[in-house]
């Protein structure tokens, strides 16, 4: 399942909408309008209802966002198993050569 990263924002100046990144659109943050370039600040508590619904928006898609990496976390791919398997077995024979090799000793004959 693929999850939009991006919210649709409503400007309030010139009711163009624009995408910006859920991840960015947080209490604090400043966008400017790609369209009227008036410089929108996202509050929690702001009077207006555009940058509340992008605010409750971005919070739902991070959310989901958080769900899905959970999930991708919890269950790793088979596919994904199989070099780390592989991987181990080449740092074993890694292992194996240096334990072979502190083993030698030198002599000198002067």
């Amino acid at each position: 399942m693929d999850i939009d990263e991006t919210i649709q924002v409503r400007c309030s100046r010139c009711k163009g909408k624009f995408r910006d990144k859920a991840r960015r659109v947080r209490d604090g943050y400043s966008r400017q309008c790609p369209i009227c370039e008036r410089v929108m600040f996202f509050s929690d508590g702001s009077p207006n209802p555009d940058i509340n619904d992008a605010l409750r928006q971005a919070e739902r898609a991070r959310k989901l966002l958080r769900q899905a990496e959970d999930e991708k976390a919890a269950r790793p791919a088979a596919s994904a198993a199989e070099p780390e398997d592989s991987e181990a077995a080449e740092v074993a024979g890694r292992t194996e050569r240096r334990v072979r090799g502190s083993g030698r000793t030198t002599t000198s004959s002067r």
